[in-house]
């Protein structure tokens, strides 16, 4: 649980920084103060958690069908685990990686209460190493327990990022921010490595 708290701190900074300054405007465009602000936000969130707990069902469901038997449920997820956390930190240290934000669709949307359903399904759906490596993790789990709980937490990880959100734009040392989530995608890369050594060893013994 700890290590997909960790990898979701990791995604959740480079969310913040990549599509913060995007979703700030519509998510709070039109509010009527705290309460309003704080309801979008909820919305925004609640509308995350959902489709985290969609997407770890699914992926162990698939995880059942496809790793049929122990020694491929450890040598599979490993290699996966190793591919994706490489992905991660070199996603993180990239420099001329296209820092797009998937959000800016949110200028064609009329209905403004459906701005904070569609921007958190968006960005949970925004496809990148750490999604493939919690991905990974839930369809490896022994019980659909274990990859609710790895989605979870996650979601709570990456979510932490997003609660500061309203002051957006009086955050002025986004430098610091951007810094930690190196640090924190460093981290986060160097478990998965490891634990997928580690189940990619231990696959080949058992083997």
């Amino acid at each position: 649980m700890l290590e997909s708290f960790i990898l979701g701190l990791s995604t959740g900074s480079a969310c913040l920084l990549t599509c913060g300054m995007v979703m700030f405007p519509y998510l709070m465009s039109g509010s009527s103060g705290v309460k309003r602000i704080t309801i979008d936000l909820s919305v925004f969130l609640l509308t995350r958690m959902l489709v985290y707990a969609l997407l770890s069902v699914a992926a162990w469901y698939l995880g059942r069908a496809f790793f049929t038997n122990q020694v491929v449920r450890s040598v599979v997820p490993g290699i996966l685990y190793i591919v994706f956390a490489g992905m991660l930190i070199w996603y993180a240290i990239d420099r001329n990686r296209q820092k797009n934000c998937p959000a800016k669709f949110v200028t064609t949307v009329n209905n403004r209460k459906l701005i904070p359903i569609f921007l958190g399904v968006v960005n949970s759906l925004g496809f990148c190493p750490a999604l493939y490596l919690v991905l990974t993790k839930g369809a490896s789990e022994e019980s659909l327990a274990g990859s609710l709980t790895a989605f979870l937490a996650f979601f709570i990880g990456s979510s932490l990022w997003f609660l500061p959100l309203p002051l957006a734009g009086k955050i002025k040392k986004k430098k610091i921010l951007e810094t930690i989530g190196i640090l924190a995608t460093g981290l986060a890369g160097i478990i998965f490595i490891i634990k997928g050594l580690t189940s990619l060893i231990g696959g080949i013994i058992n083997g």
